[in-house]
């Protein structure tokens, strides 16, 4: 299999703008590159705020008035003709440990090579236009995820701050006073001096449907809210070896049927709903004892709301029924339900007609992962394209997706925001 560096090399480069891509991938990759050819930059790092600094430069290098809040969140101002509401677009530059080269970075680089256009065409938009960098969206640092946009948005409060600890045991306030900030700063990042008009985001795909259809460009349909339902199978405990298999109460049998016929659930609800058991946990979890306990959690999601809270309902009686089925009991706790962010159907028509004039053909896909995007999408109007990634694959240094399909879609956002009515 090729390394990041040797797929690189090996891109065709057909114009000015895969040129620059391909040059500032090259660019921020060498900012925490590992041994594996792939990127580790923890959120509020010394590495994350390296690579912010090169692309402030690059910002300023066309004029773009940057300004960096209290969550560290960057923001690089491309004037326009109305200051009343902006134009904003872009997403991360930190990674998961050992990530990819494209997850983030790819969206920040097609927000910026949208002014870079603009600026080399002596193109004034109508509104201002604003590239964003947002901090921690992987969330590595304090195993929570879109920090700097939710923070932006006002989600994140001293109560939630108060429970931040890194893996060295550095709180909050620790991280932030090593970025020349602090916790009422972070707290006042929230907001900005004017009305968001429309945030796009660019980011890879992180599937297989766009390479599937051999599209290089797709739109996305909504961003899935996640819940997480916890279930407990309660049987009873017995030892293996002297329990005739007529009298058993096998906890670990009943949530074996559970987790195997759980995809019917989801499929049932809609084409866009998944439900997955990540995490189990078996007691007494010994070799030669019948699982008296297993305790498991239901990662659902679905992009409609309305479809979301069919799905939770579908996971709730689906264990009821098996528990029914046998003589163990089922316990069943939702314990979290972030709502689904949709996408305007109109935003989505408009979209789809940039695809026309851009000569793509427009697909809808749903976002079942969570991007900045969905904490922006809370409050302002929000637009994402997905750009194909190679083999499905993302977090690992094999991720990869071509010059010529983010080319693409910087393309298409551009035509967007110069026709957004």
């Amino acid at each position: 299999m090729n390394t990041f560096l040797e797929k690189m090399k090996a891109e065709m480069l057909d114009d000015k703008t895969s040129e620059r891509l391909h040059s500032r991938i090259l660019e921020i990759s060498e900012i925490g590159r590992t041994e594996d050819e792939g990127s580790k930059r923890m959120g509020y790092s010394g590495l994350e705020n390296e690579a912010k600094e090169k692309v402030t430069g690059w910002m300023e290098d066309i004029g773009m008035n940057v300004r960096t809040d209290g969550a560290g969140n960057v923001f690089g101002r491309y004037q326009g003709h109305d200051d009343s509401e902006v134009l904003m677009a872009g997403s991360h530059l930190d990674s998961v440990p050992n990530g990819g080269n494209f997850d983030g970075v790819a969206g920040v680089l097609s927000a910026l090579e949208i002014a870079e256009l603009w600026h080399e065409a002596g193109y004034t938009p109508d509104h201002s236009y604003e590239v964003v960098i947002f901090s921690d969206e992987e969330g590595s640092r304090f195993n929570s995820g879109l920090t700097g946009s939710r923070a932006f948005m006002g989600l994140i409060d001293e109560d939630e701050l108060d429970k931040y600890r890194d893996p060295e045991g550095q709180t909050i306030d620790d991280v932030l006073g090593n970025i020349g900030s602090d916790r009422k700063r972070f707290l006042a990042s929230r907001g900005q001096d004017c009305s968001i008009k429309m945030y796009g985001e660019i980011h890879i795909e992180q599937a297989k449907q766009l390479e599937e259809k051999d599209l290089p460009v797709g739109i996305v349909s909504g961003i899935a809210g996640a819940t997480r339902t916890s279930v407990t199978f309660i049987g009873e405990a017995g030892h293996a070896g002297s329990t005739p298999m007529h009298q058993r109460n096998d906890a670990l049998v009943q949530a074996s049927e559970f987790i195997r016929t759980l995809p019917e659930v989801a499929t049932s609800v809609s084409p866009t709903a998944v439900a997955t058991v990540g995490k189990m946990e078996v007691s007494p979890n010994g070799v030669n004892v019948i699982p008296g306990e297993v305790e498991l959690v239901v990662d659902g999601r679905d992009i409609n709301e309305d479809q979301q809270a069919e799905l939770i309902e579908g996971v709730r009686k689906h264990a009821e029924s098996i528990a029914e089925q046998s003589a163990v009991t089922a316990r069943i706790d939702l314990t979290t339900r972030i709502m689904p962010v949709p996408i305007r159907d109109e935003v989505i028509a408009g979209m789809e007609e940039s695809f026309r004039r851009q000569g793509q053909i427009p697909v809808h896909l749903p976002s079942g992962a969570g991007h900045d995007a969905m904490s922006i999408g809370t409050k302002h109007p929000i637009t994402m394209l997905f750009v194909r990634s190679v083999g499905g694959v993302s977090h690992t240094p094999e991720e990869f997706s071509h010059i010529s399909d983010i080319r693409d879609a910087v393309l298409i956002l551009k035509d967007f925001f110069e026709n957004l009515e």
